[in-house]
């Protein structure tokens, strides 16, 4: 009979083992890794300059927990406007309204999610979404019609404001 060499065997689990804490290291960067959504703004002004043309959103997934997840998301609504408070919130929605700097004041548009991280939204809801009417600012986070892996509602965790601007948290059951 002859001898199974175990040599190349023991060197390929010494070099899994090895590799282990830098794959494992790997894989939580790139669950705590932030995603910059793009909100294009559609305007109804003949003068486009008074419209910003796009919002950058900043949203980032919680480490997993079991049997949940979480998103917690802001922007910086401060560049737009000042005086920002929350209008109306419930379990499934929040709606933040501030006063529209002078630069924007004239504007009259909407704006939706078409970018995440450089590349097309191709998401079921469209839940982040701003209004800019009459001199006021609308940031939107909507889960309605938005579900889980369990066919339960996402829903809204937190809501607040931190250095004047919109922060929330979002999350379903996994």
């Amino acid at each position: 009979m002859s001898m199974i060499s175990f040599r190349p065997l023991i060197l390929i689990i010494g070099t899994s083992i090895g590799l282990l804490p830098l794959l494992s290291n790997w894989c939580v960067q790139a669950q705590n890794q932030s995603q910059k959504i793009e909100l294009k703004v559609y305007s109804e002004n003949e003068q486009k300059q008074s419209c910003p043309d796009k919002v950058i959103v900043t949203e980032k997934s919680r480490p997993y927990q079991e049997g949940s997840f979480a998103t917690d998301g802001s922007i910086n609504l401060s560049a737009y406007a000042s005086n920002i408070s929350v209008q109306a919130s419930n379990r499934f929605s929040v709606t933040w309204v501030g006063t529209l700097k002078p630069k924007y004041a004239r504007c009259f548009a909407s704006a939706g999610m078409t970018k995440v991280d450089g590349q097309d939204y191709s998401g079921k809801i469209n839940y982040l979404r701003m209004h800019f009417v009459k001199g006021k600012v609308y940031f939107i986070l909507d889960l309605a019609g938005g579900s889980d892996a369990n066919d339960y509602p996402l829903v809204v965790l937190k809501n607040s404001l931190k250095n004047g601007n919109p922060n929330w948290t979002w999350g379903g059951t996994d």
